[in-house]
């Protein structure tokens, strides 16, 4: 169903390039405060991401923390649909 969908736009947009195979994050980000991109999965961003509007509104605003060459989340809000922006939340709450 819509996990399906969300993967692919996973993929398909590049947060995989980022966020790591599965969410596990990894990816180095000189400046972050444990110098990697946080993961889509565990129990640290399921308590702070626990609603799907929370999930929603940071794939929608991006973020911007810090200064180059710190790597930033750019904002969805616009690029992807309302359909499409559920597809992707319902795939992130598969990830463990």
């Amino acid at each position: 169903g819509a996990a399906v969908g969300g993967a692919a736009l996973y993929l398909r947009d590049g947060c995989i390039n980022c966020h790591g195979p599965n969410g596990l994050g990894g990816v180095p980000n000189p400046l972050s405060p444990d110098k990697t991109i946080p993961p889509l999965s565990g129990a640290d961003f399921r308590t702070e991401f626990n609603t799907d509007k929370k999930i929603e509104d940071v794939i929608r605003s991006g973020s911007v923390i810090g200064r180059a060459p710190i790597v930033s989340m750019p904002h969805w809000g616009g690029i992807l649909s309302a359909t499409e922006l559920k597809a992707l939340v319902a795939y992130l709450k598969t990830l463990k």
